[in-house]
């Protein structure tokens, strides 16, 4: 993993005018792990190392933050498939840090939600990011954005916490996968 502070390539995701849906057919290639699953207890001893942390989803947020990890970028908005996250919204709003909202519908990646998380990964203090709308698809632009050396924490449904260290590699199958999508022009 590459220790550099430059980015991965994040200046270079060319986003079309309203941005990218989520093909039906991708769907099944993008419930596949991104990186490692890793249990709870050894998520904490493997994030020690990175150099900033981002976090998307709602549980994921909220496990990380019950157990003292304070993400430099949260994703979330505030539901999961049990119901609306109350107890996560009250740790957010108790955090400090730059807090932004940005639409994005269910299967889309928006331009808006693209300059927003290139704003929070350049951004020297916390974001916290509400999304209206769904975040799953945020973790993939995070990825695609990220400074080599930032580790990204995402839920996979009944699976568990998927770790991924971003370097060039992870950055470029990223952007793969998203300019794979259908534009939306």
């Amino acid at each position: 993993m590459s220790t550099a502070s430059s980015p991965s390539g994040s200046d270079d995701l060319r986003v079309p005018k309203r941005g990218w849906a989520l093909p039906e057919q991708m769907r099944e290639q993008l419930r596949m792990p991104f990186g490692k699953l890793t249990e709870e207890s050894d998520m904490l001893k493997e994030i020690a190392n990175c150099r900033r942390l981002v976090a998307v989803g709602d549980v994921v947020s909220l496990t990380l933050l019950q157990r003292g990890v304070q993400p430099d970028v949260l994703i979330f908005d505030y539901r999961t498939k049990r119901g609306e996250m109350s107890l996560l919204k009250e740790r957010v709003e108790g955090m400090n840090g730059e807090m932004v909202v940005v639409s994005n519908p269910t299967g889309r990646i928006t331009p808006e939600l693209v300059d927003e998380a290139k704003r929070a990964l350049r951004r020297k203090g916390r974001t916290r990011m509400l999304v209206k709308g769904e975040e799953d698809l945020a973790a993939l632009v995070c990825i695609a954005l990220a400074p080599s050396g930032t580790c990204l924490v995402y839920g996979l449904p009944g699976e568990g916490m998927v770790l991924v260290k971003i370097d060039r590699e992870t950055s470029t199958r990223a952007k793969s996968l998203i300019y794979a999508m259908e534009e939306l022009n």
